[in-house]
C-alpha cells in the first residue's frame, strides 16, 4: 500500500507540475497579501520544539493571519495550546494519508507555506499540490523537490537550529530577531497542570515523596549512538541515592524502553530492605504529560533528545551529554545559567552516527563527570550535603 501510494502522488506531481510552475521570487512576495501562513515542522519532537521560535515570529509577522502548524500526528498534543497558532494538522510521516492531508490543505486557502526543515520531501509536495502560490524551505536536501519550492534558504553551520529556522523568515521579510525572546521556544504549562500530575503520582505511590528532590534520568533517545551507557546511569543513581535520603531518581523513556528502565533501576537498587526511591516512568507516561512530568523536576540528566528540549523549554534545569550530537546546533539556547553541558570530541573521524555499528562513544563520559556535575547544580541548595 506505501509503495501504491507513493507511486500515484507522484503521478499527481507529474500530471500537476506541467499545469502550474512557480513564477513568483522573493521580492514578489507582498507581506500584506498574506492571511494563511500554514508552517511545518513535521519531524522528531525536539525538530518541532525548535520550530517555535520561528512559529511566535511569523505571528509576530502577520499577527492578523490564521497560522496553522503541520507536525507529526504523534506528538501533535505537545503543540495544541500554542498561542500562535489557530490549529494542528497532524502529519502521519512519508506517503501515509497523503490524499487526505493534500485536500485539508487544500481547505486552508493559503497564501505562503513555511517548511522548517528539508528532511521529508512529503510537505513541500503536498503544499505544492494544493496550490499555495509561495513555499520556503530551510535547507538543500533533496534536489527532487527543488522544482516546487520557491525559496531555499541554506543552513549557517555555525548557528543554532534556532538560528537557523529564524533565517527563513529573516530572507523572506527583511527583519533582524535578534532578541533574547525571539529565540525562547514555546511550550505553554501551569503550575496547577504540574501540581497535579506529581500530587496524582505521588498519591499513587502510597510513598511520601513530596519533599524529597527529584533528579530525572532520561534512559533513552532516538538513536542509540546519542544514549549514555546504561550501567552509567545506574552507577550515577547509586552514587546519587547512597548521598542523600532526600533524593528520589525519576526515569524517563519512551515506549519499548521499559527494559532498560527496569535494568538501570535494578542496577541502582543495591538493598532489597530499603526504601524505594527510584520512580520509573519510562515506556508509562501518556506523552500528555510529560511536559507536568519534566517541569517537576529539580534536575534532568538527559542524552540529546526530545525530553531534553522539552525540559530546556520549561525552564528545568538540565546536565546534557554530547559525543556524536554537535552542541551549537542543538544544545541549550535559552537560560543558560540553569543549564549544564558535558561535551566531548567525537572519537571517530568521520562520524557515521546513525550508521554505526558499535556506537559506544557515549561511555567517554563519566559517571564521575556527572556526578561532580549533579553536585555543582545542586549543592547551592545543599540537596546532597545533608
Amino acid at each position: 500500500m506505501k509503495l501504491l501510494n507513493k507511486a500515484a502522488w507522484k503521478a499527481v506531481l507529474i500530471t500537476k507540475r506541467g499545469k502550474k510552475e512557480r513564477k513568483k521570487t522573493v521580492n514578489e512576495l507582498n507581506p500584506d497579501e498574506i492571511s494563511n501562513v500554514l508552517a511545518v515542522s513535521s519531524t522528531a519532537i525536539g525538530d518541532t520544539l525548535l520550530s517555535t521560535p520561528a512559529v511566535r515570529a511569523t505571528r509576530r509577522i502577520f499577527p492578523n493571519a490564521s497560522i496553522d502548524f503541520m507536525v507529526r500526528e504523534k506528538f501533535s498534543v505537545l503543540f495544541e495550546n500554542n498561542p500562535d497558532i489557530r490549529t494542528i494538522i497532524p502529519y502521519y510521516g512519508g506517503y501515509k494519508r497523503l490524499f487526505p492531508l493534500l485536500n485539508r490543505i487544500k481547505s486552508g486557502n493559503y497564501d505562503l507555506c513555511l517548511v522548517f526543515h528539508d528532511s521529508d520531501p512529503c510537505p513541500v509536495q503536498a503544499a505544492y499540490l494544493a496550490r499555495i502560490p509561495f513555499i520556503a524551505r530551510i535547507g538543500f536536501k533533496d534536489e527532487t523537490v527543488a522544482p516546487f519550492l520557491n525559496v531555499r534558504v541554506p543552513y549557517r553551520d555555525e548557528a543554532h537550529v534556532i538560528e537557523q529556522r529564524l533565517d527563513v523568515l529573516r530572507t523572506l521579510f527583511k527583519v533582524k530577531l535578534d532578541s533574547s525572546r525571539d529565540k525562547r521556544m514555546v511550550l505553554p504549562i501551569t503550575a496547577e497542570e504540574v501540581k497535579a500530575f506529581w500530587d496524582n503520582l505521588l498519591n499513587s505511590l502510597g510513598y511520601n515523596y513530596a519533599k524529597n528532590k527529584r533528579i530525572g534520568f532520561q534512559v533513552s533517545a532516538s538513536r542509540p549512538y546519542k544514549a549514555w551507557p546504561q550501567g552509567h546511569f545506574s552507577e550515577l543513581g547509586k552514587r546519587l541515592l547512597a548521598d542523600s535520603e532526600d533524593v528520589n531518581i525519576i526515569l524517563f523513556g519512551g515506549p519499548g524502553d521499559e527494559k532498560i528502565a527496569k535494568e538501570i533501576a535494578e542496577g541502582i537498587t543495591t538493598d532489597s530492605g530499603q526504601k524505594p526511591r527510584i520512580i520509573n516512568l519510562a515506556g508509562r507516561l501518556p506523552l500528555k504529560k510529560l511536559p507536568a512530568a519534566l517541569r517537576g523536576l529539580d534536575l534532568f540528566i538527559t542524552n540529546d533528545t526530545g525530553p531534553f528540549h522539552i525540559a530546556v523549554a520549561l525552564k528545568t534545569p538540565t546536565i546534557s551529554l554530547f559525543v556524536p550530537s554537535t552542541v551549537r546546533h542543538t544544545g541549550p539556547y535559552q537560560d543558560l545559567e540553569i543549564h549544564q553541558v558535558i561535551r566531548k570530541p567525537k572519537p571517530c573521524s568521520p562520524c557515521i552516527k546513525k550508521y554505526c555499528n558499535n556506537p559506544n562513544c557515549m561511555s567517554i563520559i563519566s559517571v564521575e563527570e556527572v556526578y561532580q556535575a549533579v553536585k555543582t547544580g545542586l549543592g547551592q541548595r545543599d540537596f546532597l550535603e545533608g
